[in-house]
């Protein structure tokens, strides 16, 4: 007697799929063209056709414990050559939105920073927020408010300190968030991969040495080169503006990691050594700095640029997290050049307002990395850890560490 299997669909899945941008998911006749055709799926774990089934379906948690779903870069070769524009590339990118939102809490930031309004009121918010301590440190420190006596300097209208009491607040809460989502996100692929869990239920990882130097830094040297990227055909140029825009980021990453411990740490907390800023512009961090700040903007123009382009050639279809996104980014490094150029002017009633928007751009940024596409650098990459260790698991060549070893049907 034949076995059947009752399939419990999750429509609101499905929905949030179609709202985010795959609403061609139901063109699909799993035909297979597209597993064929993509540069990066592999004969071992072929996508994005299973994905396209699966969201059909709505087997929202088939989906979420699918690690291929995050391997896939939106390349669009799948979507050129298939035969019913059923678009699986698209497809693939609602659905990890869908799953940053799975993973992401609260769900109203979620749904806040993914709609434009949301974000210009959440910036908004963050300059009201800034110019209020920046109001009382004005109190605390006798400078005017809100423009500060003689030669613009942004530190007398809002000092360090303040500034490190908002953006610590926010990027200990990121941090929080992005942890509770990746553990909860590495506990689905594990058991989509079939791998067994402890008798205690926790998450099989590698031991923290191994997971560092076997699996992460040749992940983040992957990530660092763009490898994956750069094997796309039909959207292969994006793989540059990427590379310089993740390369801007690191710079101005380290670039205010040297300001914090410079300026906040050794002169302000301990008395160290003399203030460090406003730096000259020959000086060499700020000379990095600016150049953090035009790769950054060079970088999001031709992705901007790019995704126009392939849209007007219905190779790829962007969404409104896409462009959301990519204008915050824009906004970032416009407004941090602006705010610069404005203050070697000294022209305050246009400075001082374009450096609290700045202020207020950074924070919505930061803030969304949990909450939006933005989340793709915390997921992805946590998706190649997991793979290259998931498949030594397989191969024999890896172990689980987990106290007590159960069976993987045990598992289930």
């Amino acid at each position: 007697m034949a076995e059947y299997t009752k399939v419990q669909p999750d429509l609101s899945f499905v929905r949030n799929v179609i709202d985010s941008g795959g609403d061609t998911v139901k063109s699909c006749y799993q035909c297979a063209t597209c597993s064929v055709v993509c540069p990066l799926s592999t004969p071992e774990s072929p996508f994005p056709r299973k994905e396209m089934l699966w969201t059909q379906w709505g087997l929202a948690d088939k989906v979420a414990g699918d690690v291929d779903v995050w391997l896939c870069h939106q390349c669009a070769d799948c979507t050129v050559y298939c035969p019913r524009d059923a678009r699986p590339g698209d497809v693939l990118g609602a659905v990890r939105a869908s799953a940053i939102r799975y993973y992401a809490k609260p769900k109203a930031l979620a749904d806040m920073l993914s709609s434009p309004g949301g974000v210009i009121g959440a910036i908004i918010a963050a300059a009201v927020l800034v110019l209020v301590v920046a109001a009382a440190w004005s109190q605390v420190t006798g400078e005017g408010f809100p423009f500060p006596e003689g030669d613009v300097v942004y530190h007398k209208f809002l000092s360090v300190i303040p500034i490190d009491a908002i953006f610590l607040s926010i990027a200990a809460f990121v941090l929080f968030v992005c942890y509770n989502g990746v553990t909860n996100f590495w506990l689905d692929i594990s058991k989509g991969a079939g791998l067994p869990t402890s008798y205690t239920g926790s998450v099989p990882v590698p031991p923290f040495g191994v997971l560092i130097g076997r699996y992460t830094w040749p992940a983040i040297l992957e990530i660092l080169s763009h490898a994956r990227f750069k094997k796309c055909g039909q959207t292969v140029e994006r793989a540059r503006g990427h590379l310089w825009l993740l390369w801007a980021f690191i710079i101005l990453f380290l670039v205010t990691n040297f300001v914090f411990i410079a300026e906040d740490l050794l002169h302000n907390a301990l008395h160290l050594i003399g203030p460090v800023t406003p730096m000259p512009l020959y000086h060499p961090v700020k000379l990095l700095a600016n150049f953090g700040a035009i790769l950054m903007i060079s970088g999001i123009w031709l992705i901007k640029t790019m995704r126009d382009k392939k849209t007007e050639e219905k190779v790829l279809k962007s969404s409104s997290q896409d462009w959301i996104l990519i204008w915050l980014i824009f906004a970032v490094g416009a407004t941090g050049i602006a705010s610069e150029v404005f203050r070697l002017i000294n022209v305050a009633q246009i400075a001082y307002p374009i450096y609290v928007f700045h202020l207020a751009c950074v924070a919505v940024l930061f803030l969304s990395l949990p909450y939006t596409k933005f989340g793709h650098l915390v997921y992805r990459t946590t998706a190649y850890i997991f793979k290259m260790w998931a498949d030594d698991v397989k191969a024999g060549k890896a172990g689980f560490g987990l106290e007590k070893p159960i069976a993987v049907e045990e598992a289930h």
